[in-house]
């Protein structure tokens, strides 16, 4: 590292060789107690499956013969109870590498697992068989740990060391998992000469505390030859240099933290579970000058545009030029003509799965390659639109899974994708050619998160990656009861939007068709098509249109001479999908919602319609929400139009409890039959 440049070589010389995780980790490794053993239920959550008894972490500064290196010590056990909680017995370890072959090192593993047998505690330890390495991508390695010997009240323990070569990587800290936590505890030792900006997330509880003292830490020269005749010419003797500096530590505790429990409509987990991150932000080493890491985003932008892989390799556009010239010189509009460039990206490059900042190599390989990462595909569409003659800026996103973006972190690391951004007018028309099922202005809805960083010649700017764009979806269907109670008829389903994109993806993931209808009639339940047509499948721009004969079993119920039918007798809501009494995270829907239910139904002569459920039409403050159920009958047909609309993509903590109720009542409402007597 350029920080030691001026030592040729260095041999570690701590003062301090005293083992500060053993002191700060009371959990000994090995030691079980004996209320671990006799715990047959999670103390804080009796319907837990396992329990985190102890999560303890430790960050530390080393000094190797070849560089300063960071040690992050972890020791966790977990007692688990019953057999769906057998995972928490497997473990994923990521060691991040540079492209220049820098990697991080897993040492020091210990693990066993604990069981009682014959009235004794016995011990078996991991082994190497159990311990797998593999290349995760180009940045990280994964070590995969299977621990042996999974019971029902197993307890499995697990420590090791990572050590890294790269400071800006100090190790964040989750207190938090999808099973309790009853103790976690995180300390960092950070010498003076390293400034991280650090930030808590989450809703859970952390004490921190802090302390500094005093370290010296000494570094060895090698003895060395200066030639010449001056009066330093000659050998210089190896000599010892001590540089005294302050270490401060920092102590983060949670205890008794509950189980995160990932319900439906959120971003990724990561965003929501409590933890403590670390930003390295600048250097100060007694022999080297400061070095600040924080920036500005002009600064930033410019970093990108002259980076080889981002802003340079869009000049590297002569393999466009034929599409080029050909969509410039047709008589079309702007939008027309980016939408041209769209598809031709879309369809003549494949996207291998990997999202990334920047391209693999020159956007011209991964062109005449037919494939690349998330960067290559949307670099070489940015490209070519300017090379139309439109103007196109490369747009910094984070997916979803990925997590949500902090506007005032000012660092890449934050963002792992890049989309096109296309100046219409005085809007832009954001564009990702990775997805097959997308139209040209629809984004895929994993990059449909927060903001993205627009990177240009200036200063860039913020842009929304919210839509007002719904998932629409129409059902209309003519039915007819039979005597036998049974219904029968025609089904059009009309797929607009979000809800086509949908449709496209789940019809194209199936081998062939009949695969596909085969999973749309186990969907519904007792439910059989035939004569189906699909209009407009591979039209990305217009409605997915799907008709078929329909026939439905096990709808209606007969005693004696009443029969009770359930009106909506297709995608009726069967349960609430929010389960929890409280939800401190947002509930985020991605994008608005339209569905329409339009059922008609005929029974047969001699019958009767004798009573309908109410009708019903709710509303959410502020036309959050909206549900109307609307239901009447004339002569032998029932009708039902069912609407319901979610126009509020996101929902705060604080109005979880309306929205719960909300659908609550949707479920009661839809649980409601139709009276039919015979007459």
């Amino acid at each position: 590292m350029r920080l030691l440049k001026s030592f040729i070589s260095l041999a570690l010389l701590f003062t301090c060789a005293v083992n500060i995780l053993a002191e700060r980790d009371q959990m000994k490794f090995g030691k079980i107690e004996q209320s671990e053993i006799e715990m047959t239920v999670c103390p804080i959550d009796s319907n837990a499956g396992a329990v985190v008894l102890g999560a303890i972490g430790y960050t530390e500064f080393k000094i190797t013969e070849k560089d300063i290196m960071i040690d992050f010590n972890r020791h966790v056990r977990i007692k688990i109870f019953n057999k769906e909680s057998f995972d928490k017995g497997n473990f994923n370890i990521y060691l991040y590498k540079s492209l220049t072959g820098n990697e991080e090192k897993l040492q020091g593993i210990k693990g066993a697992v604990y069981n009682i047998k014959n009235g004794k505690l016995e011990k078996t330890k991991l082994k190497n068989d159990n311990i797998f390495r593999d290349e995760l991508d180009n940045t990280h390695n994964v070590v995969k740990i299977a621990m042996p010997d999974i019971q029902e009240g197993s307890i499995v323990e697990l420590s090791y060391t990572i050590q890294s070569p790269f400071i800006f990587n100090l190790q964040n800290w989750y207190f938090q998992d999808d099973i309790p936590t009853l103790h976690s505890e995180y300390t960092v030792d950070i010498i003076e000469w390293y400034q991280y900006k650090n930030w808590m997330q989450g809703y859970v509880h952390i004490e921190k505390t802090e302390s500094a003292k005093q370290q010296k830490f000494s570094f060895r020269t090698e003895a060395k030859i200066n030639p010449g005749m001056s009066s330093n010419s000659g050998r210089v003797p190896a000599q010892t240099v001590d540089f005294n500096a302050e270490v401060k530590r920092m102590t983060y505790t949670a205890t008794n933290v509950p189980a995160f429990k990932n319900e439906p409509f959120i971003t990724t987990p990561r965003d929501y579970l409590s933890s403590i991150q670390f930003e390295l932000q600048s250097t100060r080493y007694p022999w080297s000058v400061y070095e600040n890491f924080s920036t500005d985003w002009q600064t930033l932008n410019k970093k990108l545009m002259d980076d080889p892989n981002f802003g340079l390799t869009l000049n590297n556009d002569g393999h466009l030029k034929d599409i080029a010239e050909s969509i410039a010189s047709q008589s079309i509009s702007p939008e027309q003509k980016a939408c041209k460039a769209y598809n031709h990206i879309n369809k003549k490059m494949g996207w291998d799965g990997n999202y990334r900042t920047q391209a693999a190599n020159s956007i011209r390989k991964a062109y005449n390659d037919n494939k690349g990462n998330s960067s290559d595909i949307n670099l070489n569409l940015i490209a070519l639109c300017r090379r139309i003659g439109l103007q196109a800026e490369p747009v910094l996103v984070s997916t979803r899974d990925h997590g949500m973006i902090r506007p005032g972190l000012i660092s890449l690391t934050q963002f792992n994708h890049v989309i096109a951004a296309v100046k219409i007018d005085d809007h832009y028309l954001l564009m990702d050619a990775t997805d097959l099922n997308c139209p040209y202005n629809l984004l895929p809805t994993n990059t449909l998160n927060g903001q993205g960083r627009l990177v240009n010649q200036y200063a860039g700017e913020w842009v929304d990656l919210y839509t007002q764009t719904p998932k629409k979806e129409t059902y209309t269907a003519n039915l007819i009861m039979d005597e036998a109670f049974n219904l029968s008829g025609s089904l059009t389903y009309k797929a607009d939007d979000y809800a086509a994109v949908q449709f496209r993806k789940r019809y194209n993931s199936k081998d062939n068709e009949e695969a596909f209808i085969t999973s749309l009639e186990t969907e519904l339940i007792d439910a059989e098509f035939t004569e189906f047509k699909l209009e407009n499948i591979d039209s990305l721009s217009q409605p997915v249109v799907f008709k078929t004969n329909i026939s439905l079993k096990n709808r209606i119920n007969a005693a004696g001479d009443m029969v009770f039918l359930n009106p909506k007798v297709i995608n009726k809501a069967v349960e609430n999908v929010f389960k929890r009494e409280e939800r401190t995270y947002p509930v985020d829907y991605n994008y608005p919602i339209q569905k329409q239910f339009i059922i008609r139904i005929t029974v047969p002569e001699g019958y009767e319609v004798d009573e309908l459920p109410e009708k019903m039409a709710v509303a959410l403050p502020n036309s959050a929400a909206k549900y109307i159920f609307s239901i009447d009958s004339q002569g032998q047909t029932i009708q039902l139009v069912n609407n319901y609309n979610i126009y509020q993509t996101i929902f705060p903590g604080n109005e979880y409890g309306v929205l719960k109720k909300f659908n609550e009542m949707i479920v009661t409402k839809e649980a409601e039959q139709v009276v039919i007597k015979k007459i």
